[in-house]
């Protein structure tokens, strides 16, 4: 029986002994798809929002995101997120006071909008930086759409 347990356990663990150093790619086609997925999941939301989680490596996720109008604000607790928008624009709301807060997941709160906090508005190719456990809300200009990517940093 030990010697089951033991090879459970190296059968297991080989993944990560063997990890591989080829990269991993997404190449355009490969997103242009995803996104087109996405933006129709996104027109039938309530919410305006679907995303995508294409990576997701224990202490950091990518996800792809297609928004057609302004959602929930939203705070993480552990999680950063390093946001890159790859169409539209959007205006960015971080800090100040999430207004009606509620726990959606463990260490995850939403909230219809933030009051107070700094906006900045970002286009096409921008890169945005939100510390863990700092409300961030993305506004959308109503008629349009954007798509960004959001890498998620533990």
């Amino acid at each position: 029986m030990p010697h089951r347990l033991f090879l459970s356990l190296a059968l297991a663990a080989a993944p990560l002994l063997a990890q591989s150093t080829d990269p991993v790619v997404h190449t355009t086609a490969d997103l242009h798809q995803r996104e087109a997925k996405l933006l129709v999941a996104a027109k039938a939301s309530p919410g305006g929002v679907a995303f995508d989680t294409f990576d997701d490596f224990g202490s950091y996720k990518t996800l792809l995101v297609v928004r057609v109008h302004t959602g929930d604000a939203e705070l993480h607790q552990d999680w950063a997120d390093q946001m890159i928008i790859t169409k539209g624009t959007i205006t960015l709301v971080t800090g100040g006071t999430m207004q009606g807060g509620h726990t959606t997941a463990p260490g995850e709160t939403r909230g219809p909008g933030i009051e107070g906090g700094k906006e900045v508005v970002l286009h096409t190719g921008d890169i945005a930086h939100i510390a863990a456990n700092v409300p961030h809300w993305v506004k959308l200009a109503p008629g349009t759409t954007t798509t960004y990517l959001i890498i998620k940093e533990k």
